[in-house]
């Protein structure tokens, strides 16, 4: 066989030379897309875009008396639902409906889709500022999962934040978010330096390029299999599959699902672990300004979990009283509802609960919290005293 010419080798080099090129351009720019989520409205500021106005308008009706104000706090388990289905209209009617009559309320949704702890915490300055006569919050196991504090971080929004709290934000774990010392920085003066819509373009487009990328990590996950979270995208995709031929079929994780889901929930935490100290400190602030908190913890599968055999109860009790210890040491109030629903009460495996014309769990959960309200009496005279002693300050 001939040798090959130069030629040859010098085009094949340079084929070569092109190809790295453009996988280093690539792996870049999927590295930079990483950083943000895969949609507009998993943005910073596309929580802003939703939250601000709530906020604004929670703060003009701060100076009335009556009605008084609740703000609620949590995640999609909270906003899934249909208008004036969801819980904060829940909770609304379910106190207008008490006997005795609770006294008049106006309920504020502060929840967003996929809004977390770390979110809160970061916005926990701004709530306090709109003066709510009571602040409800629902917080949940499965924010412990390690799932969920990478997936969704979001911390660009410690932008929002007050700039003196930027020194105690430094000794908290905002590591366990990606969130660097020199980002927070600049987070603070990009917000307030207010950029408009380049920023927000920038963030979009970028977010398109992360569809792809994320979509190409799922793939080449199925290869490794190694930890429950690598091939998880594929078995949710299986499972979605599955469901539209079996209908009838519950939509549930199977086992490593479920312990992706919840994470180190399920082994057991401390008051040291990030999801912990991120609520403990939220509600910090709040009560700081005088504001009377109320932190639940939301219904989670029970039945299913113990049906995959990934529950051991003493390793979750140890995690549910970190989360109890966390906000009764703040001093909040501590409601643990983590096991107040059957299975029949939840309408997917991502854990919203099921809505329709047998069941609306949202609802039962509503007066769940309005009777706990009405019961200790956090609305009452002496806690509207508390709250104007905040708005004082």
């Amino acid at each position: 066989m001939p040798p090959k010419p130069p030629i040859f080798w010098s085009s094949l080099l340079f084929a070569g030379s092109l190809l790295t090129s453009a996988l280093v351009v690539i792996l870049g720019v999927f590295s930079l897309a990483g950083q943000l989520p895969a949609q507009p409205w998993q943005t910073a500021i596309g929580v802003m875009d939703r939250i601000l106005p709530n906020l604004e308008e929670l703060e003009k009706q701060a100076l009335e008396t009556i009605p008084r104000q609740i703000a609620v706090l949590g995640d999609s388990t909270v906003d899934f639902y249909p208008v004036n289905e969801k819980v904060p209209d829940r909770l609304q009617q379910a106190l207008a409906r008490s006997s005795p009559p609770a006294p008049p309320v106006a309920v504020t949704n502060l929840a967003f889709l996929a809004l977390g702890p770390t979110a809160y915490y970061f916005l926990a300055d701004r709530i306090a500022a709109s003066r709510p006569d009571l602040i409800v919050w629902a917080v949940s196991l499965t924010h412990a999962s390690e799932r969920w504090r990478r997936s969704l971080p979001r911390p660009e929004l410690a932008g929002w934040m007050a700039a003196e709290r930027i020194p105690s934000t430094l000794t908290m774990p905002i590591d366990d978010i990606g969130l660097t010392a020199d980002e927070l920085l600049f987070y603070q003066l990009l917000v307030r330096a207010d950029p408009g819509s380049q920023w927000r373009d920038l963030r979009v487009n970028l977010s398109r390029i992360d569809k792809f990328r994320a979509k190409s990590e799922e793939w080449l996950a199925q290869f490794t299999g190694t930890q429950p979270e690598k091939g998880f995208g594929i078995v949710s995709a299986l499972k979605k599959l599955k469901s539209h031929k079996h209908p009838d079929l519950p939509d549930r994780y199977n086992r490593l699902g479920e312990i992706e889901h919840f994470g180190s929930a399920l082994d057991g935490i401390d008051s040291g672990h990030p999801t912990v100290r991120f609520i403990g400190a939220a509600v910090q602030v709040f009560s700081e300004a005088g504001i009377p908190v109320l932190v639940y913890l939301n219904p989670v599968n029970i039945q299913h979990l113990e049906k995959v055999g990934v529950v051991e109860a003493p390793k979750l009790r140890r995690s549910v009283n970190a989360y109890r210890e966390a906000v009764e040491n703040s001093g909040g109030f501590f409601l643990d509802l983590h096991t107040a629903f059957p299975d029949n009460h939840f309408s997917d495996m991502s854990g919203h609960f099921r809505h329709d014309d047998e069941i609306e769990a949202q609802t039962e959960l509503a007066e769940t919290l309005a009777r706990y309200i009405l019961d200790k009496g956090i609305l009452d005279a002496q806690r509207a005293e508390a709250a104007e002693m905040g708005r004082a300050k």
